[in-house]
């Protein structure tokens, strides 16, 4: 009996943290997705993943086209108000120029749909399909895509921007159907086109003394197939924090690699140290980091919530 009362106390505890923690990591409302960069903000619209289609094949970039459609896939959407089975929405698109002059803007893509609505059965993955003429781009060269899904019969809503560039007519663009989701733990997502890896192991690295008052995100991308130590060392690096608001933090400090393989077998072990916050501040950041290979076929891009 003695141990009884410690033991219960034990399991109340880690109900407690179980519950916490499950209630913190599926109320996060705002998000961040890989390959195209786009932000999103949840405001009474929930969404699990969200995709960016041109001609059926996945967006690798954020790098779109003029005068061609491009489909937005929202998957298992949630907040929309329900009569019987069928839910109203409207969805906004506004094309920003670098200056935040509104280059295009069109109130509701889904115009033909708001009287009959849609079946509650389509949030599985709801599309908006929207384009970008352009005669309204002039001479532009990038610029940002705002999209928000609305509610007809509420005030909620979900909020999706995108920084993006604009490609030449006749430019290829950098899409596929063959992009993969690779292994991660809860709370990261990452893609892969072109190769193919075993695992990817996030930590926290604040050993680095490059920078000691920095705290690093550490990436190990476990077993590349397709590439080589050299084709991994020749292809563009990038990376980005944000903060819980989605806010973009400017980074100073290099990020720090080391590339392993064997000839044999064409295996590459890839980890990085990515900077993304001072040691003293230990609140919730999110960390992208992309690699493409010199011809853009081949691409690693990582969102991390750290």
């Amino acid at each position: 009996m003695k141990n009884q009362y410690p033991l219960t106390q034990f399991r109340l505890l880690f109900l407690f943290s179980f519950l916490f923690f499950t209630n913190n990591s599926y109320s996060q409302k705002n998000g961040l997705i890989p390959l195209s960069g786009l932000r999103y903000y949840h405001e009474g619209i929930m969404i699990k993943d969200i995709q960016l289609n041109i001609d059926g094949a996945q967006l690798l970039s954020n790098r779109v086209p003029l005068n061609k459609e491009m489909e937005l896939i929202l998957y298992q959407t949630s907040g929309l108000t329900a009569m019987g089975s069928t839910v109203f929405a409207g969805a906004e698109v506004i094309v920003l120029s670098p200056r935040g002059e509104v280059l295009s803007s069109e109130s509701n893509v889904l115009l033909k749909n708001q009287a009959t609505g849609f079946a509650s059965n389509t949030l599985k993955s709801f599309s908006i399909k929207f384009g970008i003429a352009a005669s309204l781009i002039k001479a532009n060269f990038n610029g940002t895509v705002k999209i928000r899904l609305y509610d007809l019969k509420s005030k909620n809503q979900l909020r999706m921007e995108m920084p993006v560039t604009f490609a030449k007519p006749g430019e290829p663009l950098q899409i596929s159907k063959l992009a993969t989701s690779l292994k991660t733990e809860y709370g990261q997502t990452g893609f892969i086109n072109g190769l193919k890896a075993k695992d990817l192991l996030v930590s926290v690295d604040t050993s680095i003394k490059v920078s000691p008052k920095m705290a690093y995100t550490s990436l190990n991308i476990k077993n590349i197939e397709g590439s080589s130590i050299s084709e991994i060392f020749n292809g563009k690096e990038s990376f980005w924090v944000y903060d819980s608001d989605m806010n973009e933090i400017k980074i100073s400090d290099i990020l720090l690699k080391q590339v392993k393989g064997t000839l044999e077998n064409n295996m590459v072990d890839y980890t990085l140290k990515i900077p993304y916050r001072l040691k003293t501040l230990n609140k919730l950041y999110t960390v992208r980091f992309r690699w493409e290979s010199f011809d853009k076929k081949q691409v690693i891009d990582v969102i991390v919530n750290i």
